[in-house]
C-alpha cells in the first residue's frame, strides 16, 4: 500500500512539474524577447480561457464522481480497491488541472501575453497543491 501511495505522489508531482516547466520556458522566451505581442481576435483567447476555467472548476466534481462510481460498485472493506479508486480519481483531477495550465501556455504563445500562462498555471498549481496526496503516517 505504501508503494501505491508513493507512486500516486510521484505521478501527481510530475503532473504539477510539467506546468512549472512550461512556465519556466515561457518566462525564458519572454525575457529573451522571443514572445512578441500578436494581435488576435478576442473570441479565440476568451474561449480557451473559458475552457481552462471550466476544467479547473470541474476537476473536484469529476474526482467525486469517480469515487462515487467506485463506491456504488462497493468496496466491501477492500482497502486496495479503495486506494485504486482514490488513485484513479486523483490522477484524473490532476490531469484536468494540468490541461488548464497548459492551455494557459498555449494562450500565452498565441497572444504574446505571458500572464495567461502564469495566471492559469498558478491557479492549476494551487489547486494541485490543495488536493495533493499526502502521507498519513505509517500504515
Amino acid at each position: 500500500m505504501d508503494r501505491s501511495r508513493r507512486r500516486l505522489q510521484i505521478v501527481c508531482g510530475t503532473t504539477a512539474l510539467s506546468v512549472v516547466v512550461v512556465n519556466v520556458v515561457l518566462t525564458v522566451l519572454w525575457l529573451s524577447g522571443s514572445l512578441p505581442p500578436k494581435p488576435q481576435p478576442q473570441a479565440g483567447p476568451l474561449a480557451l480561457f473559458a475552457v481552462s476555467l471550466v476544467l479547473l472548476v470541474a476537476a473536484p466534481a469529476v474526482k467525486r464522481a469517480i469515487l462515487k462510481r467506485y463506491e456504488a460498485e462497493g468496496f466491501d472493506g477492500d482497502r486496495d480497491r479503495f486506494l485504486i479508486a482514490l488513485s484513479t480519481a486523483t490522477i484524473v483531477a490532476f490531469a484536468l488541472r494540468e490541461v488548464a495550465g497548459l492551455l494557459g501556455f498555449v494562450l500565452a504563445l498565441l497572444t504574446g501575453n505571458p500572464w495567461w500562462s502564469w495566471g492559469l498555471g498558478g491557479a492549476a498549481l494551487l489547486a494541485m497543491f490543495v488536493d495533493r496526496p499526502v502521507d498519513q503516517g505509517p500504515k
